[in-house]
């Protein structure tokens, strides 16, 4: 069966990545003997004009088309979905990602949509594709929402997450722009980098969080951590390194805690010494799992960058978050990783309920104990956020049960960045007080990098005059 699969546009100010996920179900679909072509609006940033252009070119009839979201999608996915069912009748649309799972029924109620696939989608896909190219129905496919000829909404049973993902092919790279990925994806963010951005190529070992923090959406890849044999991954690295050469500069980990599992940990990095692979990566990381015998090993073993969701200086607001996290615990890990000389990036969060000017000092002080002069070229970026609701979370669906969220469509056509915008404001604050708070912790944070910086200076001065003194 012929199908296309679409990745749509985010915020510009976010980074452009292959989407990993759609590339599983890419390859899983190739696997199987479909014809696959993929649109990766997100980073071709193709106008509305040009993607209709794209549209009304198709032959629609017996094409399957599928299209990843996620919750701030929803008013670009809507309007895609109306263009084809206007151009292309007879395409048949399915819709998956993080938006899916999370509103199924309202998605099949309100666009016009085929399917809605929940949870991990390469087995849902390939069944679906399969049944629909044998003219089969397909109730008999786990994981769907649709509506029947009469009109009725179908809800197949579940679908269980994957057991296995050392079965999962290797992305079909050359179905993607990876001559946009392989560039540096930050241009204009202001960020702290020295050029660790170029040749940026994505991939994951693991999906799941153990942790339940009220802003995360576990609707696809669950809690509980699952990883590919060691062997997988590091046979995916040396293909990519095989294809790409020199091109790429970093291995980018997507995985919510990589370094959850210790021993799985311990095999990569032998792994990657016993193969010769002498490569740099990066991965997102957790304090609770932190210590100096894992952050030098991984530091060997040629991590440059590990990124932390700290949220917070304050434990009342990282307790409100449900983090699992104390203050000095965070401190003491990012030490760690400092001392090993790892650099990082981390991501803050304003705006939980009771933020308020005192949680903001508590942040900022956090960091000027964190931050000193030898430390500065480790803190690489610093990513700060505005707290949202998505859909999908437990905070989400606290503050809908609480009334907060009348029309939950127009809710959705917010859309936000999570930088500067606020389409729900649950701080207990004014949004412009809430703003303020931002910037206020912005520049407090900012502020200390300065001091640092002249504190750097007056130590080198102090250094080259004994230095002098000594030589006279």
């Amino acid at each position: 069966m012929r199908v296309l699969l679409i990745n749509p546009p985010s915020p510009a100010i976010y980074q452009v990545f292959m989407p990993l996920g759609l590339a599983s179900i890419a390859g899983c679909l190739l696997r199987h003997g479909h014809e696959v072509t993929v649109w990766d609006i997100n980073a071709e940033r193709w106008s509305k004009e040009a993607v209709l252009r794209r549209i009304r070119r198709l032959q629609d009839r017996g094409l399957l088309v599928g299209i990843t979201s996620l919750g701030g999608d929803y008013p670009y996915v809507n309007w895609l979905c109306g263009s084809f069912r206007t151009a292309c009748p007879e395409t048949q649309i399915v819709i998956g990602g993080h938006l899916a799972s999370a509103l199924p029924r309202f998605l099949v109620e309100h666009l016009p949509v085929d399917f809605v696939a929940v949870g991990e989608g390469e087995e849902t896909m390939v069944e679906l594709a399969g049944a629909l190219d044998d003219g089969k129905t397909p109730a008999s496919v786990r994981g769907l929402w649709f509506r029947d000829p009469t009109g009725r909404i179908v809800r197949t049973p579940e679908r269980p997450r994957l057991k296995s993902l050392g079965n999962l092919p290797l992305p079909p790279w050359d179905l993607f722009p990876m001559e946009i990925y392989l560039q540096d994806p930050h241009p204009g963010l202001g960020c702290r980098t020295d050029g660790e951005g170029a040749g940026l190529v994505s991939i994951m070992a693991s999906r799941g969080c153990p942790f339940d923090c009220i802003y995360c959406d576990h609707t696809v890849k669950g809690y509980r951590p699952r990883y590919r044999p060691v062997e997988s991954v590091l046979h995916e690295m040396k293909v990519l390194l095989e294809k790409y050469g020199d091109r790429i500069k970093v291995f980018y980990f997507w995985d919510d805690i990589l370094i959850w599992d210790r021993r799985w940990v311990h095999e990569f990095c032998e792994g990657l010494a016993r193969k010769g692979l002498r490569v740099q990566w990066t991965c997102n990381g957790h304090v609770n799992r932190v210590d100096r015998r894992l952050a030098e090993e991984i530091k060997s073993a040629g991590c440059v960058n590990i990124r932390f969701g700290i949220e917070s200086g304050s434990q009342r607001i990282l307790d409100a978050l449900n983090k699992g996290v104390r203050v000095e615990r965070a401190l003491t890990a990012l030490r760690t990783c400092l001392d090993a000389g790892l650099s990082l990036t981390l991501y803050i969060m304003v705006g939980m309920t009771g933020e308020n000017d005192d949680s903001i000092r508590e942040t900022v002080d956090f960091f000027r104990r964190l931050i000193r002069p030898f430390y500065l070229s480790q803190i690489k970026r610093l990513h700060f956020f505005m707290l949202t609701p998505f859909v999908g979370t437990k905070l989400f669906d606290r503050v809908r049960a609480q009334g907060r969220v009348p029309d939950l469509e127009e809710y959705l056509h917010r859309a936000c960045d999570a930088y500067y915008d606020i389409p729900l404001n649950i701080s207990g604050r004014k949004d412009h007080e809430l703003l303020r708070m931002r910037e206020s912790l912005e520049s407090g944070i900012l502020g200390i990098f300065g001091e640092e910086t002249n504190r750097l200076y007056e130590v080198l001065f102090d250094m080259y005059r004994e230095a002098a003194v000594g030589i006279c």
